[in-house]
């Protein structure tokens, strides 16, 4: 519980510095976020994203289902990378239409914070639930 507190505080934090540049301040001007969408995109990723996945890799449920990863077989990989591909997609896709149907502002990108964050929540339970498959597999034969 005290992860997801530093985690939410650390988002409210940031986004507090990032709109306060963004809509006080000429630092990040509106029109300029707007005219160099990409760019802002790799700010956005470098100050939050990254950062997000550092905090959340030190965790010990993370650990954990690292370790469960590590330790499936190849049989058993295989249709995980699949169903991580899917979900990614499917993340990247909800982000992009996000983007290009909304415009840029605080509600868009808490959303596409969630769509990030859920797919990296999604992407380690599926490490626990593969592992328990090739356990329960290996049980029955």
């Amino acid at each position: 519980m005290k992860q997801l507190a530093a985690i939410v505080s650390y988002y409210l934090f940031g986004y507090l510095i990032f709109w306060t540049f963004l809509h006080e301040t000429d630092l990040f001007p509106t029109v300029w976020v707007e005219e160099n969408f990409n760019i802002a995109i790799y700010l956005w990723i470098f100050f939050f994203i990254i950062p997000l996945m550092l905090i959340a890799i030190s965790t010990e449920y993370i650990k954990q289902r690292i370790l469960d990863f590590k330790s499936l077989n190849s049989e058993s990989k295989w249709p995980l990378y699949i169903l991580l591909f899917g979900v990614w997609d499917l993340m990247i896709g909800f982000a992009y239409l996000l983007f290009s149907y909304f415009e840029i502002s605080h509600v868009t990108m808490i959303i596409a914070n969630a769509l990030f964050i859920t797919g990296t929540y999604l992407t380690f339970l599926s490490f626990s639930v593969a592992k328990k498959l090739q356990t329960a597999k290996a049980r029955r034969n």
